[in-house]
């Protein structure tokens, strides 16, 4: 099989990569519990300006966006000691704007639930390691999937972060995200649920539900793939 060809570049690509995730993304159970309060068809509706908004700030905070083969795949990688959620550049990326039209459980899902979260696991699943890569989100176009884009995309990552020594970090939000990250080395270090008692595994409303699994996932330098 012909290897993809991969480009990268910044925020100037934040609006082709938007219109990839917006539909990649359609049934995420992570996205669609923090978008819960939405209809479906809302949420559908709102996908490509989330995706902005929250691409938007990546690329403020100097974020990598990678594509292959013409954006059939894509992904967006905050370099070592980045954030998204970067107070300087909330206003400029347009989050306020996205709190209020998330509402206040959605903001408070994202910035009071998840985000927590996912840094409880770094701290513990990353061992003291202050500066790492993170993958914010990688994604294929679903008639493109099985080609191996995603993976292509991410040993480009894990080359980076080799040569200059730096693990990789990332959340799964799939069963099957996870087993294609551990297929590539990446060692599931946490799990946490969100949305416990009040929605189902698959993100939506559901008095009583399981909740949405999130793994936290580390890949290390000197672990080969």
């Amino acid at each position: 099989m012909e290897a993809p060809k991969i480009t990268t570049g910044g925020r100037e690509r934040v609006n082709p990569t938007s219109a990839l995730y917006k539909d990649a993304f359609q049934h995420d159970p992570v996205v669609t519990y923090l978008l819960n309060n939405f209809s479906v068809s809302a949420r559908q509706a709102y996908l490509l300006t989330y995706f902005q908004r929250l691409l938007g700030a990546a690329g403020l905070n100097a974020a990598e966006f990678l594509e292959a083969d013409d954006w059939a795949s894509a992904a967006v990688i905050m370099p070592p000691g980045s954030r998204v959620d970067n107070l300087w550049t909330l206003i400029p990326a347009g989050l306020i704007g996205m709190v209020y039209q998330v509402g206040l459980r959605g903001s408070y899902r994202m910035l009071g639930e998840y985000v927590p979260l996912a840094d409880s696991m770094k701290a513990k699943g990353l061992r003291g390691w202050k500066r790492y890569y993170y993958v914010f989100y990688v994604a294929t176009k679903e008639e493109e999937r099985g080609r191996g884009l995603s993976s292509a995309l991410l040993r480009q990552v894990q080359d980076g972060a080799r040569r200059e020594g730096l693990p990789v970090w990332l959340e799964a939000t799939t069963v099957g995200s996870m087993r294609l990250y551990a297929s590539l080395g990446f060692e599931t270090v946490g799990q946490v649920t969100l949305g416990e008692g009040i929605a189902s595994a698959d993100g939506t409303q559901k008095k009583g539900g399981e909740g949405v699994p999130v793994w936290g996932m580390v890949w290390w330098p000197k672990q080969e793939p």
